[in-house]
């Protein structure tokens, strides 16, 4: 006790091992030096010792995450560390000064490895030009942090600490999403922390031997990086920091003024971002992204453009409305939170039919039903909601873009502004937090006279997941159409969160299974029987509303899919969910929709159309007009039915990635013309197009 009392005081004598060549190895271990060597221990300890208590699993192999001879190379490896930590090491300071510049050369290698092994890329297959243009990323914020400390060990210190990070939140981002991180699910991070609570947070083997590897860096900085006071006059100190200023500085402009990346094989697939990051690196991936994350100007946009553009609108013919309300009818949007129908997307048994009701309105000749395209996957809500209440598409934007956190500022035109100034009363209805997407500030602007977010229910709020339950929402809007004033016409938009992934509440009983594989993937039986619960509160829905006698359209949608099991959405599609082509890769944001009258409505079934489109599909099924970019879109429809942020349909069935050129263009062109101006053009918005 004594002796462990007395480490944590100042420095003792010290015990020489081997002195040679003005070099000494020795102990001699100061407070902090002892410190860090118990950290590291207790650190493997706990990090064995709670896997257990608390059954962490590797989903997988079924096991620990260390067991074995894992555990046992994860403790040799920890007492290494800690030892080093101890040991007193005595160099010439030129050795010094040699070793730290090698350090700080070498370890962004070492950061990148550990990066892309977390996250288990098959970084030992890359070209050695990919881990060259890796490489690089990872030194440019290893050389800024060096002109920032000037100091070898705060430079791994702060620059393996942000990549740890980065590589541990990529990898449970992945996995609950099934896409990478992005530099603008950064900026969402108070949004994801309001639906975080809903997934099982297991820290691999690989995250708990990167943790000790970057101790182990930042100890052995400690112990061979040079002074930063001894030999080096004041003029020498402004020169490091200058010249490390520079080479971050070069490399920057060499990621992205000049945008070199792809010349050295880190090219992006919008369509398949995970398969994408895989492929170059989860730092390249990532700085790559950034490097098309502007939105520019279209080529050839002008506001003349624009005005000829307006004119052509004007000219085109006005469509046949779908509905006869007989007066203007309320108007029920539902967005549902990760609803997918992966009967009608693969060939997958179920032990009951999830869907019944809705596959039962598909039978009827009344209802305008069909498959929907959506531009995320797994997550990004926000998006959904954007494409759908705009009309504009998340293919002329960044991957990975917020649209509502990002772009809109101001008044934003919309399906609820086109409908106010025709006298509707426009209300949102949402169950979840209300900054979540910043909705609360984003609703006004959308032309939303009110919202109704989880604190403001006037229904008993009913939980399923953990989560308001669909049925309470839908409670919700009947509420608001009960009392709405005589007379006026209202506009619902309810976005659901029943269905918001992780799939592993225990409190949730299953009762939708895999027919022939029942209880080998849990977290998608959990989803199906979610959605089947939907299902129930759409029927539960629908039948109240048939039997008002005012005139009532209802929209009912999903936002995108659910990330679940690999192996089970490979036995969706029929194909290794981790090698997609971009057929295959469009079939996961397939999502159906269905339109719905208690009035006369002229049924048909829709091959394809993407989320952007329905808005112009709910007010022919409403009888209304719409704006003139609303009436383009519609025309724009029978040529390109599906344009999403991850691919593009046109009526002949052939599909083109997102970006690359196809037979409508000049279509595409246009309407990309008229979204910037509808999003971005400010004082030069012709507004009279866009409401």
């Amino acid at each position: 006790m004594k002796t462990m009392v007395r480490l944590f005081r100042d420095r003792g004598p010290r015990v020489t091992f081997w002195e040679k060549y003005g070099v000494s190895i020795g102990l001699r271990p100061g407070r902090w030096e002892a410190a860090a060597s118990l950290g590291v221990l207790a650190f493997c300890a706990a990090f064995l010792l709670v896997q257990r208590l608390w059954g962490w699993v590797d989903e997988s192999t079924g096991a620990l995450p260390l067991a074995g001879g894992d555990a046992v190379r994860f403790l040799a490896l920890g007492v290494l560390v800690a030892a080093l930590w101890l040991v007193d090491l005595r160099l010439p300071e030129k050795v010094r000064r040699w070793l730290g510049l090698g350090l700080l050369l070498l370890l962004p290698l070492g950061a990148f490895f550990l990066v892309d092994h977390i996250n288990g890329t098959n970084y030992v297959s890359f070209s050695g030009e990919k881990i060259f243009a890796n490489y690089l990323c990872y030194l440019m914020v290893f050389a800024l942090c060096f002109a920032l400390t000037r100091r070898v060990w705060a430079t791994i210190l702060t620059g393996g600490a942000v990549f740890l990070v980065f590589g541990i939140a990529n990898y449970f981002v992945t996995q609950f999403r099934g896409q990478p991180l992005l530099l603008w699910d950064i900026q969402a991070m108070g949004t994801a922390a309001t639906v975080a609570g809903g997934y099982e947070y297991v820290p691999t083997g690989a995250m708990a031997m990167a943790v000790l590897w970057y101790l182990g860096a930042v100890a052995l900085a400690v112990k061979v990086g040079p002074s930063p006071w001894k030999g080096v006059t004041r003029r020498h100190r402004i020169a490091q920091r200058g010249v490390a200023a520079l080479v971050a500085a070069a490399l920057f402009c060499v990621v992205f003024p000049l945008n070199m990346l792809p010349d050295m094989g880190i090219s992006v697939w919008g369509w398949n971002q995970r398969a994408s990051s895989d492929l170059t690196g989860i730092t390249a991936g990532f700085f790559a992204n950034l490097q098309e994350g502007l939105v520019e100007e279209p080529e050839g946009y002008s506001p003349e453009k624009i005005e000829a553009l307006g004119e052509e609108l004007e000219d085109l013919p006005e469509l046949s409305p779908l509905g006869d309300p007989g007066e203007s009818p309320t108007i029920v949007a539902v967005m549902d939170e990760s609803f997918a129908d992966f009967s009608a997307v693969g060939d997958v048994e179920l032990s009951t039919d999830n869907l019944s009701f809705l596959h039962s309105l598909q039978r009827r000749d009344d209802v305008i039903w069909g498959t929907a395209y959506s531009s995320v996957f797994g997550g990004n809500t926000c998006n959904s909601e954007f494409e759908f209440l705009t009309g504009n598409t998340m293919a002329f934007l960044p991957a990975g873009s917020k649209p509502y956190q990002q772009y809109i500022e101001g008044e934003q035109s919309s399906l609820a502004q086109l409908l106010g100034d025709q006298g509707y009363r426009c209300v949102a209805v949402h169950p979840g937090d209300p900054t979540a997407w910043d909705r609360e500030e984003v609703y006004p602007l959308l032309g939303f006279d009110e919202f109704v977010d989880v604190e403001d229910f006037d229904v008993p709020r009913l939980l399923e997941h953990r989560l308001t339950s669909d049925r309470s929402t839908f409670d919700q809007l009947i509420y608001e159409y009960e009392h709405k004033e005589e007379g006026e016409p209202l506009f619902l938009f309810g976005v659901t969160i029943q269905n918001h992934g992780g799939y592993e509440d225990e409190t949730t009983r299953t009762a939708v299974e895999v027919k022939g594989m029942e209880g080998l993937f849990p977290q998608a039986e959990q989803y199906l029987t979610l959605t089947q619960k939907s299902d129930q509160a759409l029927e539960y829905l629908l039948s109240y509303f048939s039997r008002q006698e005012d005139p009532v359209v209802v929209l009912f949608f999903g936002d995108h899919w659910p990330n679940l099991e690999e192996e089970f959405l490979s036995q969706v599609l029929g194909t290794d969910v981790n090698a997609l082509s971009l057929k295959n890769t469009m079939r996961e944001y397939q999502v159906p929709f269905a339109i719905w009258a208690n009035y006369p409505l002229e049924g048909q079934e829709i091959d394809g159309v993407s989320l952007n489109y329905l808005s112009g599909l709910l007010l022919r099924a409403a009888g209304l007009e719409g704006s003139p970019y609303l009436n383009f879109l519609e025309q724009l429809r029978g040529q390109v039915p599906v344009i999403t942020g991850v691919g593009t349909i046109d009526k002949n069935g052939e599909q083109y990635p997102v970006g690359e050129h196809t037979p409508w263009d000049e279509l595409l062109e246009q309407y990309e013309m008229l979204q910037y101006n509808n999003m971005f053009g400010e004082e030069e918005t012709d507004a009279g197009l866009f409401r």
